[in-house]
């Protein structure tokens, strides 16, 4: 490989996933976004001062002898912090124009093909048919270097991936890809072939990204793209299911069923990016048990602690997603839990990395996407 195609190839590693290299102080100087955190009856919510937050602003404003038993036990469970009587945890609100956008999907949204995928190897082509491949614009020859990350269909407008992959001249999102460097994917399977449609090539009309992105330290890593036109699903272009159901989010947060997966084109051995998907088995862990990089302190509660040593995603996983196949309206589907956000600079030798915890986002994603 050239210098200059290495040159190229780390600049777009660079887009593909960032370790910990921020300087705190700096990061001082920005306006504070805030905080995600989970309300009294486990829903998605946000940090704001209780006069902003109408329902909690009308309990307060509310004499004891009216208050009711549900009442008060908002108000026991209502704070952020001990450190402010003000700062409540207020429900993030569904819009459900949006979230009718993501139900019309569902009946087909996390099936998958062969679960007998290991960690680390290549899937089954076709069986993950909602990942997409984000596609820059590069004026070297060489393809697969223009493929620098990873994202999720979650309806046929729209795709899910990480904020920091944004940062290049990103021209188009590819599905139904599984071998980047042959024009038409086949497989043998015994005495057949078995051979994938041609893939979809969509150009990307707009992103939006989270208004409270950081990008020194990755915070709120989470955008969505529009689609310039509907993907066509087929057997191999479908959607994944996301955590829209309280039930689905429980189980979810549920400790007792920590394993997960991440899927890739992303570096696997040698520095060499892959040429088709590859699958990890990695577990959930606490936020305190994180250890990337200098920064571990400024982890927030939207964010993700993964296991990362041995198995891991890399270098070019980023925007693609974290998963599991959860009971989804009374059937196996893999939901997406996170997004591959930043993980250690050897990759699999750390201890664990960061992905953006999507259950906390599915308010955000209602209110940004549209038909």
């Amino acid at each position: 490989m050239t210098v200059l195609r290495l040159l190229i190839l780390a600049i777009c590693l660079k887009l593909g996933q960032q370790s910990w290299q921020a300087d705190a102080l700096g990061n001082q100087t920005k306006k504070p976004y805030p905080t995600y955190c989970t309300t009294y009856d486990q829903k998605p919510g946000k940090c704001v001062n209780y006069k902003d937050c109408p329902y909690i602003a009308n309990i307060v404003s509310k004499p004891k002898g009216q208050l009711t038993a549900k009442d008060l036990e908002i108000k026991r469970n209502a704070l952020c912090s001990s450190n402010s009587k003000k700062i409540v945890c207020c429900e993030e609100f569904i819009n459900e124009s949006g979230m009718e956008l993501l139900k019309a999907s569902e009946s087909l949204c996390g099936e998958f093909g062969d679960q007998k995928v290991t960690g680390g190897s290549e899937i089954q082509m076709g069986s993950r048919p909602w990942m997409a491949l984000l596609q820059f614009n590069l004026s070297d020859p060489y393809e697969r270097l223009s493929f620098a990350c990873g994202g999720t269909l979650i309806t046929p407008r729209y795709v899910l991936t990480a904020a920091h992959c944004l940062k290049g001249s990103l021209n188009s999102v590819r599905f139904g890809e599984h071998t980047i460097s042959t024009e038409r994917d086949c497989k043998n399977y015994a005495t057949k072939v078995i051979c994938l449609p041609p893939y979809q090539d969509v150009p990307v009309q707009e992103s939006v990204v989270h208004d409270g992105y950081d990008d020194d330290m990755l915070h709120y890593d989470i955008a969505l793209l529009r689609l310039a036109r509907s993907v066509e699903f087929t057997q191999f272009v479908k959607p994944i299911c996301l955590p829209l159901y309280e039930e689905v989010r429980q189980s979810i947060w549920d400790e007792r069923r920590p394993h997960q997966k991440v899927t890739g084109w992303g570096i696997y051995e040698e520095n060499m990016l892959s040429d088709v998907p590859r699958e990890a088995d990695v577990t959930r862990l606490s936020l305190d048990q994180c250890s990337v990089g200098r920064n571990t302190t400024l982890l927030i509660g939207n964010q993700l602690c993964v296991s990362a040593y041995q198995q891991d995603s890399c270098q070019g996983d980023s925007g693609g997603p974290l998963m599991y196949p959860y009971l989804y309206l009374g059937q196996q589907r893999f939901v997406q839990t996170g997004i591959v956000s930043k993980g250690p600079t050897r990759c699999g030798a750390g201890q664990s990395a960061i992905y953006t915890d999507v259950t906390r986002f599915v308010p955000w994603i209602t209110q940004n996407i549209k038909s």
